[in-house]
């Protein structure tokens, strides 16, 4: 027990270090479970948002995911036809490149928008995921030996960038506890990773904006099938309907969304589609920011933080005050 109190006392202690606002509900059950006293009482003076470089410098909330609403949700699946209209050349030969790309993998996955069948989506969902993975990396990457290089900070950009490809690993583990990768799927990752790493990186080292750019359009067309796969499976009659409707979510999925215990596989795709939208914003954003712009999505991530840290205290205080009860219960 004084192990939970300890662990629910440092994610309220590294929230509170940025939140001006103190946290009296949980503070005073903390207190009440006998946490530190003096320390709670020294709560940090920052900003809500410290984006300075001694704020960024608390790097307790790099790559939390966000937790997504019901109404977050629904707003993304509406911006399923959101789409950016190409203005610069490089913008142009993206969109063409991406484009070129959507229709061939549409070939090779015997996608079919009308109703597809769910042995198409199972490794179609494998391949996109796989590749989805590695832009983020390579942005990643070249952002953290630039700032080595310049000697400058990066402006979190470096966070942003490896949160967005944990994410979309998430999304690909998610989906390989609900199938199977059969040779020729785990062939075609393999080879599309060979293939698409080098020609990202290229990109990247020439043009950072037109790698961005590309991504923002793959997570266009990725919207757009994540948001026919929920249409389709909650639609009767449909082949996605009679295999999925009812399929429970799995464990990692409800773990890595906070989904409840009886979510379902659709509620899954519906947070990964809403994973996705936001991925489309980020990397138009970032495609269209100047040079030496700041992140503006850092406060975002410290926001994801402050939730799960708090997310946690609860669940924490419960399972404390479950193991008091039952322990009262024993002595008597």
């Amino acid at each position: 027990m004084l192990a939970a109190r300890r662990v629910a006392f440092c994610s309220l202690r590294a929230a509170q270090l940025r939140c001006n606002a103190p946290l009296s509900s949980t503070r005073q059950s903390l207190l009440r479970h006998g946490a530190a006293v003096q320390c709670l009482s020294t709560a940090g003076k920052k900003d809500v948002k410290d984006t300075s470089e001694a704020g960024i410098a608390d790097h307790s909330w790099r790559q939390q995911n966000h937790i997504w609403t019901d109404a977050e949700i629904k707003q993304c699946i509406a911006s399923r036809d959101q789409h950016h209209a190409p203005v610069s050349f490089s913008d142009h030969v993206m969109k063409n490149i991406m484009g070129g790309l959507y229709h061939a993998f549409n070939f090779v996955t015997w996608y079919q928008p009308n109703d597809p069948t769910p042995s198409s989506i199972e490794w179609r969902l494998i391949i996109l995921e796989s590749i989805a993975g590695v832009p983020g990396f390579i942005a990643a990457a070249f952002r953290h030996f630039y700032s080595l290089r310049s000697l400058q900070r990066d402006h979190g950009f470096i966070y942003t960038f490896l949160e967005e490809a944990e994410n979309e690993r998430m999304h690909l583990l998610v989906c390989l506890k609900m199938f199977d990768a059969s040779w020729m799927t785990r062939a075609l990752v393999i080879s599309a990773q060979i293939v698409m790493t080098p020609v990202l990186i290229t990109t990247y080292f020439i043009k950072p904006t037109a790698m961005h750019r590309f991504v923002g359009y793959l997570e266009e067309t990725a919207i757009g099938t994540y948001s026919n796969i929920v249409e389709k499976a909650e639609t009767p009659g449909t082949k996605l309907h009679t295999a999925w409707n009812e399929l429970p979510a799995p464990d990692i999925a409800k773990s890595y969304w906070n989904l409840s215990r009886d979510a379902t596989w659709v509620t899954c795709l519906k947070h990964m589609l809403a994973d996705e939208a936001h991925h489309r914003d980020v990397n138009h954003t970032i495609a269209s920011l100047p040079k030496g712009a700041e992140n503006p999505f850092i406060k975002e991530h410290m926001e994801d933080f402050d939730a799960a840290a708090k997310r946690r205290v609860d669940a924490l205080l419960k399972a404390a005050a479950v193991e008091e009860e039952q322990a009262k219960n024993k002595a008597a």
